[in-house]
């Protein structure tokens, strides 16, 4: 089976700074596969909002909901996020977690109502404006392990690169040569000067969080029929530092040590539009479509190599070698993949209701662009990515003026192929308090997922006459964990 799934998580040491430095399939998807988001109550849920309606979370699934509210309302949410990665290599394993403090959305939503004994067909409507966390990049990992012989170490790669791509300004195998990491025979073939490494390690922390403003509008017709259309303009911030090391025996070189850091930083400009049918008080069906998101995004970056020896590597050279490249700017554009959910939510009277969503999106669609060519990037994202079906359920009980709640939902595995299952789990629950003008409203969200990551691959894994033919690189497994906390309050006038 093609391992695709790590393959693609080769970002941080596989090539040079410019273009090919980290706009590659991994942003693609980063930044198509969002989660669901919006009020603790449609967290709550499991975001299984679609056919719901009457609640800020609307802004996020299908703005036909607005068309339910009869009054105006204000919404403010925070939150606590846990985050825990387990990482898994050649048998040794490592946790590390990472916390943080977010506002996951806020909204205002005004809304007028005709009175009962008024006429005409449109009955109400709504304007409102809201913000939703669509992805929270906070999470720290880390793992450490020893290598068995037939690994392939971290010189023998870079000078692979060498041999394949030449010295390249600004490259990775720049700094390996400038580092005396690499060598060059009389033939021109490049040469690591350090293949035996006892122990390999990599620290990676991402900071940062994917947030949508929706400025949305929805309407009643005879309180039958909603519709509602919304504007979202998406602004996102990525932060990256990846630090891999290597060290050995005391043979001439001692150790190495690799490091990365991106920035990304930019907007998108999406539009969705949806629509509720409510045939009877006991049900209503939703459906919903959100366009490709264009996004205009910046890259910042710099890496930087150091290479400790025991011995100079010539006369007059330092012990301590280092060398870093030049800092990098890159701007591009992304497109990502058009979304159509559909639900259902069936009403037990005034005891509560159940809800159900799925929804459907092709990670094989989304396309980056430049002034550049991404060709080969695109094909890569058409040959790796493939549809998924993401489902929501959730279900209400009352009590008087307490709500609990429950959900589940599932987002499927956007790889077509990968050797461990990549879809993500989310179990949630929930409680509230409804008063007249007031609302409080509390959610647990506990999601899992697993990934595949190597930091380097094996370039001639499948050239037969190569001496690295039959060498592995380091594939990591990493199984992740998230715990979420949000509290909304909310205000009815």
């Amino acid at each position: 089976m093609k391992r695709y799934s790590f393959l693609l998580a080769c970002l941080a040491l596989l090539g040079s700074a410019g273009k090919s430095f980290a706009q590659n399939e991994v942003d693609a998807l980063r930044y198509s596969r969002t989660e669901f988001g919006g009020t603790a109550r449609s967290m709550g849920l499991g975001g299984a909002n679609v056919a719901l309606g009457g609640d800020a979370g609307s802004f996020s699934t299908n703005p036909a909901g607005l068309g339910l509210f009869r009054r105006s309302e204000i919404t403010v949410s925070a939150g606590v996020n846990v985050n825990e990665v387990n990482s898994t290599v050649y048998g040794s394993q490592a946790t590390n977690s990472r916390n943080n403090l977010n506002i996951p959305g806020f909204s205002a939503v005004f809304s007028t109502r005709k009175a009962d004994d008024e006429e005409g067909d449109w009955r109400s409507s709504s304007f409102g404006i809201g913000f939703t966390r669509q992805n929270n990049f906070n999470q720290r990992s880390f793992y450490r392990a020893t290598g068995p012989e037939q690994n392939l170490k971290f010189g023998e790669y870079a000078a692979q690169r060498a041999n394949a791509f030449g010295l390249n300004t600004n490259s990775l195998q720049e700094l390996a040569y400038e580092t005396y990491l690499i060598d060059q025979d009389a033939q021109g073939y490049y040469y690591p000067n350090w293949v035996e490494t006892n122990a390999f390690q990599e620290n990676i922390q991402t900071t940062g969080s994917q947030n949508q403003w929706d400025f949305a509008y929805g309407a009643s017709f005879r309180d039958k029929i909603f519709v509602g259309a919304s504007l979202g303009l998406t602004t996102l911030r990525f932060k990256q530092t990846r630090t891999y090391s290597e060290e050995g025996p005391a043979t001439d070189i001692t150790d190495l040590s690799l490091r990365d850091d991106l920035t990304t930083e930019g907007s998108g400009l999406s539009l969705r539009v949806g629509a509720i049918y409510r045939p009877s008080d006991a049900l209503r069906l939703g459906f919903s479509v959100q366009t490709p998101t264009w996004y205009t995004l910046t890259d910042r970056y710099n890496t930087s190599l150091t290479v400790n020896f025991n011995q100079a590597p010539e006369d007059g050279a330092s012990l301590n070698q280092y060398f870093s490249t030049d800092p990098g700017e890159y701007e591009y554009s992304l497109t990502t993949p058009f979304r159509a959910s559909g639900g259902a939510a069936f009403f037990l009277g005034k005891n509560g209701f159940i809800t159900a969503d799925v929804e459907y999106v092709d990670y094989s669609n989304a396309r980056l662009d430049s002034d550049d060519s991404f060709q080969n990037e695109n094909q890569t994202i058409k040959n790796v990515y493939d549809k998924a079906m993401n489902y929501r359920l959730g279900a209400e009980a009352r009590f008087n003026i307490f709500r609990v709640r429950a959900g589940y939902a599932l987002y499927g595995d956007p790889f077509k192929n990968s050797d461990v299952d990549q879809a993500r789990s989310y179990y949630t629950g929930g409680f509230g308090i409804r008063q007249n003008n007031f609302f409080i409203d509390g959610a647990l969200v506990y999601s899992k997922y697993n990934s595949m990551y190597s930091p380097y691959t094996n370039l001639e894994a499948n050239d037969q006459n190569s001496e690295f033919y039959n060498l592995t690189v380091p594939t990591v497994t990493n199984k992740i964990s998230n715990t979420n906390f949000i509290a909304t309050v909310g205000w009815n006038f």
